[in-house]
């Protein structure tokens, strides 16, 4: 019996002595790479986009070159040729004039109407009409319906002021109409589609480059008082 215990004890010992000569060859898994903490960096935002830049769309006319401007950020961007009232410039109900001034747009009607589309009440009938369709002197194709910004031009939306267009094209240059603003059947598609309700039309007895430089006048007018108003109000505070 003690024979065998000493073979059993000599045979673990042989066994050992290999293990600690021959060590497992798996390696261990590499250590992850020390970090000290002033280098850690966090990851930059995305910048953010640019912010679109500001429209400000006004309409100008002007009376005596019978031409139409739209104007974006107050410079001349496209003008047009356009027929005011034969029987001149004014606000008296009745008189088929059209009124000078400041106006706004009030409402836009017929957006889907095709070119040359015929309205009767405000409303498209059906007809269309081509460029100076003989003996016919309609609204077509759109309505930009106008109301006065001023006391001066106070009964504009009552009189039924438009922007809108007309077949009568070989008109259109000088007075024409019955006291709305004519334009050609696919010029007023265009304005239609750059402006909207609250729009500015300004209507001067004056060619368009001093309607535009008076507007610009009122408008750094304006700012020039309402920096004014804000410098005081903090001194007040």
């Amino acid at each position: 019996m003690e024979k065998l215990f000493a073979v059993a004890f000599l045979v673990a010992s042989l066994a050992a002595l290999s293990r600690a000569q021959n060590p497992s060859p798996t390696a261990p898994a590499p250590a992850a790479p020390s970090q000290s903490p002033g280098a850690v960096v966090a990851a930059s935002p995305a910048p953010a986009p640019a912010p679109a830049p500001v429209l400000e769309t006004k309409l100008v006319v002007s009376i005596p070159e019978q031409k139409l401007a739209v104007v974006v950020n107050y410079k001349v961007y496209r003008t047009y040729r356009i027929s005011t009232s034969r029987f001149g410039e004014g606000d008296i109900l009745g008189s088929w004039c059209t009124p000078t001034g400041h106006l706004a747009v009030a409402t836009k009607i017929g957006g889907t109407v095709p070119v040359g589309g015929v309205f009767q009440g405000r409303r498209y009938t059906g007809e269309v009409l081509s460029v100076n369709a003989p003996g016919r002197d309609p609204i077509v194709s759109r309505i930009i319906w106008l109301r006065g910004l001023d006391y001066a031009n106070k009964n504009a939306f009552h009189r039924c002021i438009y922007i809108h267009g007309t077949p009568q094209e070989d008109m259109l240059g000088k007075k024409s109409s019955y006291g709305c603003i004519r334009m050609g059947l696919s010029d007023v598609i265009e304005v239609f589609n750059w402006i909207g309700v609250g729009t500015e039309v300004a209507i001067f007895d004056k060619p368009i480059s001093r309607g535009v430089k008076e507007l610009t006048d009122n408008r750094r007018l304006m700012a020039t008082n309402t920096t004014r108003t804000d410098t005081r109000t903090e001194l007040v505070r």
